[in-house]
């Protein structure tokens, strides 16, 4: 009876697909400016396509989409498909040159490499160092290309060492957006979402520019449809980020809900720990008035409609410290993907009102290289958590451990507000006479909601007060949990505190997050878990799941 139950789900969600597609009118834009975008978007009624031109255009104003689920496609994007990981550095140069190819992106196989096509060879973190000429060869894992133009130059620093390769598709008809930022702080696409239509963007490269504003900002409406954004290329500048907040991220998730993006590469450049990012899902304006955090989970396949989560499957990240992230009230699915010198970081109640709620972290790939000559990647770890609850599962990720830096925490969870004077709760449990006095603290790693009948224990409030928080919280355990990931139980698992002398007498995390309650590290999976279907019916792509990309050890060049 599940099993009928479950198909017919799946067979209610392919038909929903149908409301992507394009039945309306074509509404070519008259080329990629902003301005020409935003006529034929203004043009465009529901279920209409609007498309852009091939070129190459400066962005410094962007478009907006409100409650009007149309389709906007550009006429190709090209994407990062494959890397090569070397323990010495590439020669920079033109005519015949080879290089070994370790593995691809998510979805992608060597048959990308046609004899003719072009592609581009390029530093990770570093673009201007970069080859570009077409293919002759590809055999036994080894890349040729006769490179008709180079540039650049190797140095001896983490941002560039010329060995560590990215192989990107450049198609022979692309549009192509630098993102030079947008005068008002926005984004350069703002969606909110269409009640009947899934809004649906793909086939667009975005350039980093001189400023770096966040590419996406997708807005919640009550009863929206999830937006789709798939098959583009986006990449960031940390030097220059978002002004009004230093820092940026390519697609803010502003519904805490819904949304699924895939088929995408995110890059940047230098490399960074923080100040730019992939994708990010919350809701920071709170619109929803925190209904995440007082319902129910709807883990896996129990997010019957494929909309009570924000799904991010089949990308590819690169060099950016933490790529991925959830805030305020989010619900994300991170699975499937390639997280290249990249990790998945949460916020708690601490700087933010709430915090996650939970995310889904499996079946991903890590790429880790530890060199000996300081030009390792000052990579802090694959997940990092400050809230909420979880699974991580089923992902092959190298312990991060070199000789410039030491051994991170493959998993590093906190109670920031602890020891953190900030947030709605701050400095919780500071003062106590007994360690763990004032647990749980609010929303913290391993709690979320199952009956609701919880309590917190409040500092200085009777017990007949004890329920609530200053943001009314009344919440539940809920215990993460991490099994089959590439080792098992997962190394280093550890806990961290945000230190610093902003609170007088405070506790600790380790009093708060103890293995066996709060989370569970061994070969036991969460009980009565099972995935989403993959992938998700609403990306209309095949039904086999992407091969994990081979030989991702970390490096240690002799």
């Amino acid at each position: 009876m599940t099993g009928i139950i479950k198909g017919a789900v799946f067979a209610l969600l392919l038909g929903a697909v149908s409301s992507i597609a394009s039945y309306g009118t074509t509404r070519p834009a008259a080329s990629c400016n902003t301005s020409d975008v935003q006529s034929a978007i203004n043009s465009a009624a529901e279920g209409d396509t609007v498309t852009i031109p091939a070129g190459a255009c400066t962005w410094t104003a962007g478009v907006t989409i409100t409650g009007k689920g149309i389709t906007v496609t550009g006429a190709g994007s090209g994407r990062i498909v494959a890397y090569s990981v070397l323990s010495s550095a590439y020669t920079i140069g033109t005519g015949s040159k080879s290089i070994a190819i370790t593995g691809f992106s998510p979805g992608i196989t060597s048959s990308v490499f046609t004899t003719g096509s072009t592609v581009k060879l390029f530093e990770d973190t570093d673009d201007t160092n970069v080859m570009t000429g077409t293919v002759t060869d590809y055999s036994s894992g080894t890349l040729t290309l006769n490179v008709s133009s180079a540039s650049g130059s190797c140095g001896n620093i983490a941002s560039s060492n010329c060995k560590r390769w990215l192989v990107g598709t450049v198609p022979s008809s692309a549009t192509v957006i630098t993102n030079s930022g947008v005068a008002t702080g926005g984004p350069l696409f703002a969606i909110t979402e269409d009640t009947s239509v899934h809004t649906n963007v793909g086939n667009i490269q975005f350039l980093a520019g001189t400023v770096s504003q966040n590419i996406f900002i997708i807005s919640y409406a009550a009863g929206g449809q999830a937006v789709l954004l798939h098959d583009m290329w986006m990449q960031g500048n940390s030097n220059n980020p978002q002004p009004s907040s230093g820092n940026a991220t390519m697609i803010l998730g502003n519904s805490p809900w819904r949304g699924v993006v895939w088929n995408c590469s995110f890059d940047a450049y230098p490399y960074t720990i923080a100040g730019m990012g992939a994708i990010s899902v919350q809701d920071k304006g709170n619109v929803t008035n925190s209904a995440s955090w007082t319902t129910a989970s709807t883990w896996g396949s129990e997010d019957t409609t494929g909309q009570s989560n924000f799904y991010a499957e089949t990308n590819d990240y690169h060099g950016m410290g933490y790529a991925t992230s959830t805030d305020d009230s989010g619900r994300a699915v991170f699975r499937y993907s390639l997280y290249d010198n990249a990790g998945v970081a949460t916020h708690g109640a601490d700087t933010s009102n709430y915090g996650q709620r939970y995310f889904e972290f499996y079946e991903n790939t890590g790429l880790f290289q530890g060199y000996t000559d300081g030009t390792t990647f000052n990579f802090q770890g694959w997940v990092y958590l400050r809230g909420g609850t979880f699974v991580i599962w089923g992902n092959t990720f190298p312990d991060v451990v070199s000789q410039d830096w030491g051994t991170k925490d493959n998993v590093n969870m906190t109670v920031m507000n602890l020891q953190r004077n900030q947030g709605p709760d701050p400095c919780w449990g500071a003062g106590f006479t007994t360690a763990g006095q004032y647990y749980h603290a609010p929303r913290q790693v391993g709690f979320g909601y199952v009956t609701g009948t919880g309590t917190v224990t409040f500092p200085g409030l009777s017990l007949s007060n004890a329920h609530n928080d200053s943001m009314a919280y009344v919440g539940d355990s809920e215990p993460g949990y991490i099994w089959g990931n590439s080792t098992q139980p997962f190394d280093n698992v550890g806990l961290s505190d945000y230190g610093g002398t902003a609170c007088t007498n405070p506790d600790s995390s380790s009093n708060y997050i103890i293995s066996g309650r709060d989370y569970f590290n061994s070969s036991t999976a969460k009980p009565g878990y099972s995935p989403y279907t993959y992938p998700h019916p609403l990306t209309q792509t095949t039904t086999t799941p992407p091969t994990p990309p081979t030989n991702v050890k970390a490096v240690s060049p002799p």
